[in-house]
């Protein structure tokens, strides 16, 4: 036979109050065999009673207790978990009643954290993918004591246009700049977005610049863009070229 039996609910304060109730009537049981065995003695019956059934009530209520104590010292653990980024723990409560539903709403709300956290990843990596891999130099300057400002950030195109290929994190863009050539030095003093030449004759090279500033984590930061646009630039030449003759034809 297969499938789950399903599991009749019993709240926790039915559970509770039946403990309670079984207690005070054993209690009271034990009192009047007491009273029936040692009558005109109500004294030595409530000593005998308090002496024997104080201590099992409160080893019987803590006996109870411990699961549910422990269940919350699991939440305040996952829910640290979560604080740090780990969404891959979940929690077990046995018993049908208003613990199991929270600890259902706690593992339901780590897989959607965990499914965003994954997607979040996902977009994370295919950006990266994306930036690394686009002609365009990028560079990310954060404002700092250092002139010019920090490279938070440079990719793949960025590296081999400025540092051969090394990386451009960490460092100084002035530092950067001195080993540049001079063309860029001044589209960068200039300001703005622009057109720049470097190189002269047959190794003359075009780029544009384009500069957008923004706020991040309280700090101002610049975006440089730098896009090479000799071969479309010959590209269009040539095209202008070939329409000439045909019109000169």
């Amino acid at each position: 036979m297969t499938g789950s039996v399903h599991q009749p609910r019993f709240s926790l304060v039915t559970r509770l109050s039946a403990l309670v109730g079984t207690l005070l009537a054993l209690a009271v049981i034990v009192a009047l065999l007491l009273d029936h065995l040692l009558p005109a003695r109500p004294l030595l019956v409530l000593t005998i009673c308090l002496l024997g059934l104080v201590p099992l009530a409160v080893i019987t209520l803590r006996a109870q207790l411990q699961p549910v104590l422990s269940l919350f010292r699991a939440l305040e653990g996952t829910v640290d978990s979560y604080r740090e980024g780990d969404f891959s723990c979940s929690l077990h409560w046995p018993h049908n009643d208003e613990l199991r539903d929270l600890i259902a709403a706690h593992n339901n709300l780590g897989n959607v954290l965990r499914e965003q956290r994954l997607g979040l990843v996902q977009r994370e990596l295919l950006l990266d993918s994306m930036v690394q891999n686009t002609p365009v130099a990028m560079l990310l300057v954060a404002d700092s004591t250092t002139p010019g400002g920090a490279i938070v950030f440079a990719n793949i195109a960025a590296r081999q246009l400025l540092a051969h290929g090394r990386r451009l994190e960490g460092h100084s863009l002035q530092t950067v700049l001195d080993d540049a050539s001079a063309a860029l030095r001044d589209a960068l003093a200039r300001g703005g977005d622009g057109l720049f030449t470097a190189g002269e004759g047959e190794t003359e090279e075009v780029y544009h610049l384009a500069r957008s500033t923004f706020t991040l984590n309280g700090r101002r930061h610049e975006l440089l863009l730098l896009r090479h646009l000799t071969v479309e630039l010959r590209r269009q030449e040539v095209q202008t070229w070939k329409k000439v003759i045909r019109v000169i034809s």
